[in-house]
């Protein structure tokens, strides 16, 4: 696929940060919300996925340092501004500067919202800036790294990186189950991920989503089983190692769920001309979206409240 943007995709990354915007609203849309839920994460994972490229005389390092400037670069970048604005506003003016007031420094260090599962009785909140989005980030960088070294231990081989990725999934899988703490960074998650990855690079490969397109039946098969499984498994949260009724089951929800999504996508960019332009452009500039949304939410929020709305 090359450099060369794919509209279609990007529209499809539109509709996942859409869904994120929505969630993160803190209300519930019904079927939306529900719906919505169960692909807004794994669909950036899928369409990474699907323009990741293995290089074999591409060093580990050169791979690390291209990835840390497109991911680890504004990640930080974006938490230092939050935290600098939030100290100023919070802590300096207020003139109650102290050891608490660099806590939110431990949250961009650690890189997760929160240390234990969200049912647990007491918890300990990292990411109180309004930063807890960003968590993806971290999260997307560390599962490139695994897919690279899944890929350089397969020998290139994408038949071989998926048996292969067994191991990662069922790591994942035990450490959610077994280890009390929500791992820095996202690397429970990163693990599970992968499998994330590895179905975007095998949709890329087959040009499944596009074969697709041509069979309605196809699509309305898999729009009845997304609904059936999603019914199942109920709601998820992948951030906070929050995964439905069953880890394994949500793999073919989110897998489904950002097919048909693609699908949409793919009939919007042939059908719908400039709402498939701007929705192109907004899924271009998802990074800024997603990191500073709850930020614009929240003066968006004062700006209400000074006006008695």
């Amino acid at each position: 696929m090359g450099k060369k943007r794919i509209l279609w995709m990007d529209i499809a990354k539109a509709a996942g940060i859409l869904m994120v915007l929505l969630v993160h609203t803190g209300r519930s849309f019904g079927p939306v919300s529900f719906f919505g839920g169960m692909f807004y994460m794994p669909i950036f994972f899928v369409l990474a996925g699907m323009t990741f490229h293995y290089r074999p005389e591409e060093t580990f390092g050169a791979f690390v340092r291209k990835k840390a400037k497109r991911l680890l670069l504004p990640y930080f970048g974006y938490n230092l501004f939050l935290f600098l604005f939030f100290f100023v506003k919070n802590d300096l003016l207020a003139g109650r500067v102290g050891a608490q007031s660099l806590f939110p420094l431990l949250g961009i260090l650690y890189s997760r919202n929160c240390l234990f599962p969200m049912e647990a009785s007491s918890n300990v909140y990292f990411m109180q800036i309004l930063n807890a989005p960003t968590w993806f980030l971290t999260c997307m960088f560390v599962s490139y790294l695994l897919l690279w070294l899944l890929m350089r231990t397969a020998k290139g081989s994408w038949k071989k990186a998926l048996s292969l990725n067994f191991v990662l999934l069922l790591l994942a899988v035990l450490l959610h189950y077994l280890c009390p703490v929500l791992l820095p960074w996202s690397l429970d998650c990163a693990l599970y991920a992968v499998s994330f990855l590895l179905f975007g690079m095998w949709l890329s490969r087959e040009d499944a989503a596009e074969r697709l397109y041509r069979r309605p039946w196809g699509i309305l098969l898999a729009a009845a089983v997304f609904a059936g499984l999603s019914w199942v498994n109920g709601s998820v949260n992948m951030s906070v190692a929050d995964y439905g009724r069953s880890m394994l089951l949500y793999l073919p929800v989110g897998g489904l769920g950002s097919l048909l999504v693609m699908e949409l996508s793919l009939f919007l960019e042939k059908h719908t001309g400039l709402l498939a332009k701007a929705c192109g452009f907004l899924g271009r500039h998802t990074l800024p979206v997603l990191c500073l949304h709850l930020f614009v939410y929240s003066l968006l929020g004062m700006a209400l409240g000074l006006l008695g709305l």
